[in-house]
């Protein structure tokens, strides 16, 4: 089926009411459905004087081409989609739309946004620089990577969240900034911003990581709703070190996994660490 044109009206209009789910849902529905009538539409929308119809159109262009079991990246209004973004962006100066513009490169995922992300990771604007991370997370361009440095300062807990989770979970890069990044954010204010950094100089096997880890092993209340993430820490830094003072909690992270279940159904992560201890202490 295609949208309609009436689709677009509706969703401008839900937006206008500031009725954000049933402007999504309609957005949802042209990405699935909209087609190569949902791409006029957003070529149309993008350079209207108002706000609202250009953020629309970079929401919808995000997506285009979505369905089921395939993301829009592999759709096949891709490359059409990017280059209608491409020119919005550059001459863009409303954040709803710059923030729109941010999440569809973050969907679409070319290196032909790299140049625009970097120009605009220092936006006054938070929700801007939030996007910006986003569509920065997995890029391997070194600009990308010094972007998510900087960003992983922001102000924003926010901001400092997305940039830092990219620099620890979202590549595989490493090198002393990089590292010297993720430290700095090892006695952060927000708890989740801290597990990601944790998380990130475990992995690496750096040492510094080894403070933090044991204080959020020690009270679950400053590791917050990051069980899983600092339990990944856990299993990186005792098989990088075996170093003693961790044994107990991976031995304790173990026992809560062995009920009926064999060791071999034991994260890898957490076998790999296992196995640096003497097998006479693993049980």
């Amino acid at each position: 089926m295609q949208m309609s044109g009436a689709a677009v009206a509706d969703a401008l209009h839900a937006a206008s009411e500031g009725d954000e789910d049933r402007s999504w849902e309609l957005i949802t529905q042209l990405w699935l459905h909209g087609g190569s009538h949902a791409l006029d539409a957003a070529a149309r929308l993008g350079h209207r004087p108002e706000p609202t119809h250009r953020a629309l159109a970079a929401d919808v262009l995000g997506q285009l081409g979505a369905a089921p079991g395939r993301a829009a990246v592999d759709g096949p209004f891709r490359d059409d989609a990017l280059l209608l973004l491409l020119d919005m962006v550059r001459d863009e100066r409303d954040p709803v739309v710059l923030h729109s513009i941010a999440i569809g490169f973050a969907h679409i995922g070319d290196q032909r946004c790299v140049a625009h992300l970097v120009r605009l990771h220092g936006h006054p604007d938070a929700e801007v620089r939030k996007g910006v991370a986003f569509a920065l997370l997995g890029r391997p361009e070194t600009a990308a990577l010094e972007a998510l440095m900087t960003l992983s300062t922001d102000d924003e807990p926010e901001v400092r969240d997305w940039a830092t989770f990219g620099l620890a979970r979202e590549t595989d890069q490493d090198f002393p900034r990089l590292r010297d990044a993720l430290a700095a954010r090892l006695g952060d204010d927000d708890l989740d911003v801290r597990a990601e950094a944790i998380h990130g100089l475990a992995v690496r096997a750096d040492a510094r990581a080894m403070r933090p880890l044991l204080h959020a092993l020690e009270a679950p209340q400053h590791r917050g709703d990051n069980d899983f993430i600092i339990a990944e820490a856990l299993y990186a830094l005792a098989a990088a070190t075996a170093d003693p003072r961790l044994y107990p909690y991976l031995v304790a992270d173990r026992d809560e996994w062995v009920t009926d279940a064999p060791d071999e159904d034991l994260p890898p992560l957490m076998r790999a660490a296992l196995a640096r201890y003497a097998p006479t202490r693993e049980r």
